[in-house]
């Protein structure tokens, strides 16, 4: 038996579990081996029966022959370790939801509360009515009262609270689409029980 060969028939046989291609490599990389050399060792241990190969989706998975089974006992070997893997699979799969679910998490808690938002949508809604307002009573004036200069300073303030708004509201939406992500109610509901006014809801002018 080839050196190579040997070494992977000897990690397998005392690790004396599944294994996929990749991880032996792993855990033979630092002896020297490539992973040429493992698949190829990997090949000539399943033709001489020493090892079995047993495809799962498009992975194949490894394991030892036990010398002193009998063809039964081989097969409910082989039985629990393809159950093995399922496991494994299915582990690997609950870790990776619950790190997407801690990080989603931890993005909620950086974001203003409802009622933080709430309040800043509120007072820059203010904002803007009375900037309106006041905007509209220029108009009527013929631009006789206020100079160029103060107007587009108006202008400018409005411009930039109107800025600020958009903002602002992009953030309460980002926070209500997360929220109704997880939530049975529909949107409409949702934002009734928490007393959400949209633009609509209470005639905002189009920004």
């Amino acid at each position: 038996m080839g050196s190579e060969k040997k070494n992977v028939y000897d990690f397998m046989a005392t690790a004396n579990r599944p294994f996929s291609g990749n991880d032996v490599f792993s855990n033979l990389q630092r002896q020297g081996i490539g992973k040429s050399a493992v698949e190829k060792a990997l090949d000539q241990l399943v033709k001489e029966n020493k090892i079995f190969m047993k495809l799962n989706g498009k992975q194949k998975i490894y394991c030892v022959v036990q010398p002193d089974s009998t063809a039964e006992d081989q097969k409910e070997i082989q039985s629990i370790d393809e159950e093995l893997v399922k496991i494994t699979e299915a582990l690997r799969e609950v870790e990776r939801k619950y790190k997407q679910s801690e990080i989603e998490v931890k993005t909620l808690q950086s974001t203003c509360s409802i009622e933080e938002v709430k309040s800043k949508v509120s007072e820059t809604e203010k904002i803007i009515s009375e900037l309106k307002s006041h905007l509209e009573k220029m108009s009527k004036t013929g631009g006789n009262v206020v100079s160029l200069k103060d107007r587009e300073k108006v202008k400018k303030e409005y411009e930039t609270v109107t800025k600020e708004y958009r903002k602002r509201k992009r953030m309460c939406t980002d926070i209500l689409d997360s929220i109704l992500e997880n939530c049975p109610k529909p949107k409409k509901a949702l934002f009734e029980e928490i007393g959400i006014e949209t633009d609509e809801s209470v005639a905002m002018p189009a920004l």
